[in-house]
């Protein structure tokens, strides 16, 4: 699946280990893994990044960073705390932020609750006068650091509060021998997420060799979004030149799997080519591009019948149904793969008239 979420009991640092290694991350106390974005109408890839903490060096520009804020900031670790304090600085920061963000920090980072399942240490800057001016969350596990959750007070945005509590992060793993560093996503085509990738050379979870690979201009214009766009572009052609004309559509629910019953086989392309409804109009024939086989799929799904109790109305309607695919589906079986479009314009050809492939 390209979106999933996991809900343990609990978590050992091994554990925690593993999952960051296969392009996994915390939300609240749940454990998640998603590879597409979608932003208003604005569909994106989501790639994981990490950085080596062997042989890594500050460079000269965040050796200036760390530097001032250390001079004039009073920098602590800590087990991590939640208080009035902390939760008073996350609101003030929360009434800057540009996107969406958690309600509170308890909800943020614990989902109301008054456990922790994950070893969690705080880094917390102060100014002179003692105040709480910056704060960042981060779980240890035995060799791995993952960056949760970072706020600041906005009249210190000069000082880069956010690079400097991500840097103390990675101080805090030197000093202590870890291996790796976690940051979370970056977002080609979005920069909100670009200040990530200034601590150094990173590398990001491939889909195709399902492995770590360096970041490079390569993988931040050809993202697995952009493959899909243009195999299914490529497939459309094809089914054009055919005289059949099927839409590519972008699939705006594709994280049921995260927000739905976990144990429902809900679709999760971002992307696709709506082929049309089944002969006796119980189902959907949808045909993608997989970014990690490399291969077109022609795909039987079903409506979800309680669809409305994950996205309401008003989220359905902000987009627009010429290019958009609004059912909730299910995926209920996969009745082609290959790697050429016409083995596939050939199965859904046979498939729209009720025949086997």
């Amino acid at each position: 699946m390209f979106a999933i979420k996991n809900y343990p009991d609990k978590i050992t640092d091994e554990e925690l280990d593993l999952y960051l290694a296969h392009g996994w991350y915390r939300m609240g106390q749940t454990i998640f893994t998603t590879h597409f974005l979608c932003f208003g109408e604005h569909f994106y890839s989501a790639l994981w990044i990490r950085l080596n903490l062997r042989d890594y060096q500050y460079s000269k520009s965040l050796r200036k960073v760390l530097r001032r804020c250390q001079e004039q900031l009073n920098p602590a670790y800590g087990e991590a705390v939640i208080d009035e304090e902390r939760e008073e600085l996350y609101q003030k920061y929360r009434q800057c932020f540009p996107g969406m963000i958690a309600p509170s920090l308890l909800d943020s980072l614990q989902d109301g609750e008054n456990f922790n399942l994950y070893n969690t240490i705080e880094f917390t800057a102060r100014n002179e006068k003692g105040q709480l001016v910056a704060v960042s969350y981060f779980d240890v596990g035995k060799n791995s650091l993952s960056s949760i959750l970072g706020f600041y007070d906005p009249d210190y945005k000069e000082f880069s509060p956010g690079l400097f509590t991500m840097l103390m992060e990675i101080q805090y793993g030197l000093d202590r021998g870890f291996h790796y560093f976690y940051p979370g996503y970056v977002v080609p085509g979005n920069p909100r997420f670009d200040y990530k990738t200034r601590i150094g050379k990173v590398d990001y979870f491939d889909l195709r060799s399902n492995d770590w690979i360096p970041l490079d201009e390569t993988a931040l214009v050809e993202t697995p979004l952009q493959r899909m766009r243009v195999k299914l572009e490529i497939f459309r052609q094809a089914a054009l030149a055919e005289s059949m004309d099927v839409p590519i559509q972008f699939y705006p629910l594709f994280e049921a799997n995260i927000f739905g019953y976990p144990a429902l086989p809900f679709f999760d392309y971002p992307i696709l080519v709506y082929g049309g409804k089944t002969r006796n109009e119980d189902g959907h024939l949808v045909v993608v591009f997989d970014p990690r086989s490399s291969q077109y799929q022609l795909i039987l799904c079903s409506n979800f019948d309680y669809a409305m109790f994950y996205f309401n109305d008003s989220f359905v309607n902000t987009y627009k149904p010429d290019r958009h695919f609004l059912e909730l589906i299910l995926v209920e079986e996969v009745l082609e793969s290959n790697v050429e479009p016409v083995m596939i314009l050939n199965a859904l050809r046979n498939a729209r008239k009720g025949r086997s492939k």
